[in-house]
């Protein structure tokens, strides 16, 4: 197997980019040992509401934010972004896997949310031999899948061991002890509508820009 780095993904629609997404992948990358997660902001969710901003502010957000981290762990991928048709991350790593070769070590970002509803992705239960998964906590949701089927599919893959991430190309599952911060985009939408403060939830050059923007409101 390659001994290359493992490369992390982690995709979302960022709307707007916040703490809870910087600090639990932050931690999750002292835990594994990453040195580079490249963030994939989607542009079409299949599988949830359509942003409120657009592409270019949600694009505008994320960088502002890892611009402002002292910390050089994140860079940005602009592809998904680019696409005016559905995000299916299956298809994005089939292409990632495609650019970096069948044995480099890949891994795509997930919260603990994310990964019970993985089945109702468009092939999502297939994600795992395309790139390793790695799970950040999230407060108040199940550690096993609802349906007993896909329950053994996870535990089939489930692993505690790190260096394993690194030494194989995909394949794994690992659920990280990530801090269980509980800061939703959702909320910070609603507490802008509500004209409630959002300091502490989101980096200040974000919160610059949504006001500059007028967004949210």
């Amino acid at each position: 197997m390659s001994e290359r780095a493992l490369t992390a993904f982690y995709g979302g629609t960022f709307d707007p980019i916040h703490y809870g997404h910087l600090r639990s992948v932050i931690a999750l990358a002292r835990l594994v040992n990453l040195q580079r997660v490249i963030l994939l902001p989607n542009n079409v969710p299949p599988h949830r509401p359509q942003p409120v901003a657009s592409a270019q502010q949600r694009l505008a957000m994320a960088r502002l934010a890892i611009a402002e981290l002292p910390d050089p762990l994140f860079t940005l991928d602009e592809r998904e972004l680019q696409r005016p048709t559905p995000s299916y991350t299956v298809d994005t790593f089939r292409a990632l896997r495609r650019e970096y070769g069948p044995d480099a070590p890949l891994a795509f970002i997930i919260g603990q949310d994310s990964l019970l509803t993985l089945p109702q992705w468009h092939r999502g239960l297939k994600l795992p031999t395309l790139c390793h998964l790695l799970v950040c906590a999230r407060p108040g949701y199940d550690d096993g899948l609802a349906d007993e089927r896909d329950n053994r599919w996870l535990i089939r893959w489930l692993t505690r061991d790190l260096q394993a991430l690194h030494r194989q190309p995909a394949r794994l599952i690992y659920c990280a002890a990530t801090p269980q911060l509980a800061i939703s985009a959702s909320n910070i939408r609603a507490r802008y509508r509500e004209g409630r403060a959002c300091d502490g939830l989101l980096p200040p050059s974000v919160q610059g820009y949504i006001d500059a923007q007028g967004l949210y409101l």
